[in-house]
């Protein structure tokens, strides 16, 4: 079932992880700050006719069809490094709960019209719902309190990789959180930016949770680290006693669908 998402590595027209229209007022549901969400991810790979425009078509045309009207939000993720740990992109689902995106999966693996659209494109790009992920994602913080994000969607996104240590656990992580927020209370608003967590179930040999942030581009990813280094103080070391978090995975990433904004091009 390499299916729903085939629309997925949307390619560098990316998202946000708040509004795709934040000139125009349309708020998602990702704007809920504490709000849990059931996210999906999925690997996706380009075929021989993998590029830009044949890509964007594509989305396009998966816009097009019957999408559950139980999807909250579909973004893509393109590696933007070449020491990545997996050698695909990935698309993300988020739904209300896992209840609801087994409904519109078995509602989808059977819409003949669906699944000849993706055997028509298996040359563009495959993604493989058999291999999907699922973790409980949380937001802890207004997405626009940076400000809001590129008119076009896109943003670069770090996905740090966090095992909790001896002893500690979701409550630990909560606290730092709450110093996390205090110290970003304490910068100056340059540019977009917005963080999240995926918890997961312990099953995960890499990581108990992964702390996603979502910058405005690589540049300003750069400087926020910089900048965390140099004066996360409380923060930084409540961090590093409750988890250890390894070099992060780092993607261009874009917007591929938004239910408030359903024919959402980058054009």
């Amino acid at each position: 079932m390499k299916k729903i998402i085939t629309l997925s590595l949307a390619l560098v027209f990316v998202v946000s992880c708040g509004q795709s229209e934040a000139a125009s007022g349309n708020d998602v549901t990702y704007d809920l700050v504490g709000v849990e969400f059931y996210n999906e991810f999925i690997p996706c790979v380009g075929g021989a006719d993998f590029n830009q425009q044949n890509v964007d078509q594509m989305m396009q045309g998966w816009r097009s069809l019957n999408i559950s009207d139980n999807l909250l939000g579909a973004w893509g993720y393109v590696p933007a490094s070449e020491t990545s740990r997996f050698d695909n992109g990935w698309g993300e689902l988020s739904w209300e709960s896992k209840e609801a995106a087994d409904a519109a999966w078995a509602e989808w693996v059977q819409d003949e019209e669906a699944m000849a659209f993706l055997a028509a494109n298996e040359s563009v790009m495959v993604c493989d719902g058999d291999a999907r992920a699922s973790w409980d994602f949380t937001f802890h913080r207004d997405v626009e309190s940076f400000g809001p994000t590129a008119e076009d969607g896109s943003f670069y996104t770090e996905f740090f990789p966090c095992k909790y240590n001896e002893g500690k656990s979701s409550d630990d992580l909560m606290n730092t959180i709450t110093l996390y927020n205090e110290w970003l209370d304490g910068l100056e608003a340059t540019g977009f930016y917005a963080y999240g967590i995926y918890a997961g179930d312990g099953s995960d040999e890499l990581a108990d949770f992964w702390w996603g942030n979502f910058h405005q581009s690589a540049d300003s990813a750069a400087t926020g680290s910089a900048g965390w280094i140099e004066s996360g103080g409380d923060a930084k070391a409540s961090l590093e006693a409750t988890a250890t978090c390894d070099v992060p995975e780092l993607y261009d990433s874009g917007l591929i669908y938004d239910p408030a904004n359903p024919a959402f091009s980058k054009s």
